[in-house]
């Protein structure tokens, strides 16, 4: 269970967000800018869905940093923190990368051990 929690949220939520924030996209502003139209010509009404939608996720988001910091405390975000500098710095620095990666699974399966 330790190893499913320490790489879903350091891993998938840190260091990809991070790298996607090094390449420049947010791939779920992408899908939604390449459904909405396709989505829209169904029915008038699913336009509601796409104004809707950002604000969900918003607090998805934020709910996942919730649950990051109640599962992990100060130890799992600290390492999901470090995971998304690794992600971000990906392109200029790929040795301080897997260095920042291994030192924030480090950290996260400490953190999330409870």
């Amino acid at each position: 269970m330790t190893k499913s929690i320490v790489k879903n949220l350091v891993i998938g939520f840190g260091f990809l967000n991070g790298v996607w924030f090094s390449i420049g996209i947010n791939p779920e502003d992408e899908i939604i800018t390449f459904i909405q139209p396709i989505l829209s010509k169904l029915h008038p009404w699913i336009n509601i869905l796409f104004i809707i939608l950002p604000g969900l996720l918003l607090i998805g988001t934020f709910y996942t940093l919730f649950s990051i910091y109640k599962k992990g405390g100060i130890f799992g975000s600290l390492a999901v923190l470090i995971a998304f500098i690794a992600g971000a710095i990906i392109l200029t620095n790929y040795i301080l990368t897997i260095i920042l990666l291994i030192i924030s699974l480090i950290i996260g399966k400490i953190a999330f051990k409870k």
